[in-house]
Parts: C-alpha cells; sequence; structure tokens
C-alpha cells in the first residue's frame, strides 16, 4: 500500500532496486534509479544520467553552450570534469545544424578547432577559456540526432 501511495508500482519499485543493484556492482559505489513518466534517471557518485521522453536540460548546463531545437532524449553530467553530454534529436538537416553550432560558437565567444563532415556525419570541436565542447550530428531516418558535450580541458 505504501508503494501504491508513491504512485509507482511494486513491479516498477522493484525493476529500479534490481537496477540500483547492476550499477552498484559495476561501479563499485552507491547508485540511485528512478523509473518515472516515461523517463529513467540514474544518479551515482561519478555523474548523474538521464534518459526518455521527457528530459529536461539541467538549470546548470552552460548558457553559453547552444542547444539546438529540439527534444532533448538523454542528459549525462560527469562529476570529474564538470561536463554534461546532451542528446538532441532535431528535424533540422544536417548541413543546418552544423552550421548553425559553427555560428552559435563563435556568436557566443568560442573558437572553433575543428570541423568535418563526411556522408551522414558532421562534427564541431571549440575551445572557450579552459573548456571544450564537441557536437557530433547524425542523420538518423526522418530526424537528424545531435550529440554536444562539454567539459574542462
Amino acid at each position: 500500500m505504501f508503494l501504491a501511495g508513491c504512485g509507482k508500482s511494486i513491479s516498477q519499485r522493484a525493476g529500479e532496486k534490481a537496477a540500483e543493484k547492476i550499477i552498484e556492482k559495476q561501479s563499485g559505489g552507491k547508485a540511485d534509479v528512478d523509473i518515472n513518466k516515461g523517463n529513467v534517471k540514474v544518479e551515482t557518485e561519478q555523474g548523474k544520467m538521464e534518459a526518455g521522453e521527457n528530459v529536461k536540460l539541467p538549470s546548470d548546463f552552460p548558457q553559453d553552450v547552444y542547444v539546438i531545437e529540439g527534444a532533448v532524449k538523454a542528459v549525462f553530467s560527469n562529476q570529474a570534469n564538470g561536463g554534461y553530454t546532451i542528446s538532441i534529436e532535431t528535424d533540422k538537416g544536417l548541413n543546418e545544424a552544423s552550421a548553425a553550432y559553427q555560428e552559435k560558437f563563435k556568436s557566443d565567444g568560442w573558437k572553433i578547432t575543428g570541423t568535418m563532415s563526411f556522408e551522414d556525419t558532421a562534427s564541431v570541436t571549440a575551445e572557450k577559456d579552459d573548456r571544450i565542447a564537441s557536437v557530433i550530428i547524425s542523420k538518423s531516418d526522418a530526424k537528424t540526432a545531435v550529440t554536444v558535450s562539454t567539459g574542462k580541458k
């Protein structure tokens, strides 16, 4: 009855506990797993991960790192370098997304350190102060997948 009051079924809570045990065994540390409304959140000493249909950017995500219009599908935080990796699904085309990231990095004071484009994939890397950022853009069916990683050098 207590679990039902939390809005989670017994099987859902059991699944969370099983996932926690697996992650704890693999990582050697404590893990907290929360499955709720189509999202999965995992928190360990190394960082946090959230994936699903209703993922929000963390409030402390760097304001000077462009996030293309689309659905955020996953967010990973890394305690070691204070960085993030986010995965976004957008309707923008590959070349349009690449050009947008190059333009936004420049206008936000980042120095572009590399770009590549081949077939259905493009990448943009940049540096600013003591931070780095990389963007990998790939065509996926009717959508474009964009992965943005940030952190300290």
